[in-house]
């Protein structure tokens, strides 16, 4: 009996020093992570506190001055990248790592379990959105971040980082700062225009002249400023989920929503467009605040595609 007891009582204590052990693991693990979420969001106070970014940059005749905004981005997210984000990372450098957050979410998915099938049909937006946020990461690391075009209204900016064709459709990346509270979308209008025949605009210029001689209002409209197709959005909501580049790269820039919106090519013939993103926010008093982003640009030629001869389409819903 003596003999069994001796084994029996080892295995005991085993079990005991074991469990211990686990206990201790997890509960270290548990306050490493607390700390570094707590170092992390200090780190990105830092960054929002001099985000000089979200300032209303305009050039001498009060246009938004995309150069100068372009510049102080980068010089602002490569301050952030060598001073606090160094400084986390020193000190915990095992979080360094810009897929840590989507090799957790392709671990989950991987993984038997009760949390499995949810991840596996999660995943592929997941994926998505980190490939958009690693671009534009990848852009800020070497210090070449470029928009297509950006604007400023109230407290938000809004940047459309990125204009591309796919399978006949374009992709509108943008990417939103500094909102307070939720931003909600409200869709978007795009409009095409191209300079029409020169007699149009010479009998305009007559009909102001006469007009103005007789001192009457202009009854013409000026062709210049008519445009020729339009599309407007046939769903309020972006692409994907509502989410930060922060979420999925620790040091992304924190506060900045990342999204796409699908329109139609542009007709072959356009040479400029006006788009414009509608949004909503809390302002300070507490009362949505419904805010247009409008950016008027020429027609790239890789955004142009087949119209046929259409003048005007709404989006179907896959837009």
């Amino acid at each position: 009996m003596k003999k069994l007891l001796l084994p029996l009582l080892m295995a005991v204590v085993g079990a005991g020093v074991a469990y211990v052990f686990c206990q201790w693991t997890m509960k270290a693990e548990i306050e490493k992570q607390a700390g570094f979420e707590a170092a992390l969001l200090r780190t990105q106070l830092e960054f929002i506190s001099n985000n000089a970014g979200l300032r209303p940059i305009v050039d001498m005749e009060g246009r938004p001055d995309l150069q100068r905004y372009l510049s102080e981005i980068n010089v602002l997210v490569n301050w952030y990248q060598k001073n606090p984000v160094k400084t986390l990372f020193e000190a915990y450098p095992d979080k360094a790592d810009p897929e840590a957050v989507i090799k957790e979410h392709r671990q989950t998915a991987a993984t038997e379990g009760p949390r499995q099938k949810a991840a596996q049909g999660n995943l592929p937006i997941r994926e998505e959105a980190y490939k958009i946020t690693r671009e534009i990461y990848d852009d800020f690391k070497a210090g070449t971040y470029r928009a297509v075009a950006s604007n400023y209204v109230g407290s938000v900016r809004l940047d459309a980082v990125k204009v591309i064709n796919v399978d006949n459709k374009l992709q509108w990346r943008f990417m939103a700062w500094g909102g307070i509270g939720e931003l909600v979308y409200s869709g978007w209008n795009l409009r095409w225009f191209k300079k029409p025949p020169q007699q149009e605009i010479d009998d305009y210029e007559k009909e102001v002249a006469l007009a103005k001689k007789k001192n009457r209002p202009v009854e013409m409209q000026d062709p210049r400023t008519q445009h020729m197709a339009e599309s407007t959005s046939a769903s309020k909501a972006p692409v994907l989920p509502p989410f930060d580049g922060s979420d999925y790269i620790h040091d992304f820039p924190p506060g900045a929503e990342i999204n796409y919106f699908v329109t139609p090519t542009c007709p072959p013939d356009a040479e400029e467009l006006e788009m414009k993103f509608i949004v909503k926010a809390r302002a300070l008093a507490g009362e949505d605040q419904t805010m247009e982003f409008i950016f008027r640009m020429p027609v790239d030629p890789a955004w142009k595609g087949s119209w046929d001869g259409v003048k005007t389409i709404e989006a179907a819903t896959n837009y």
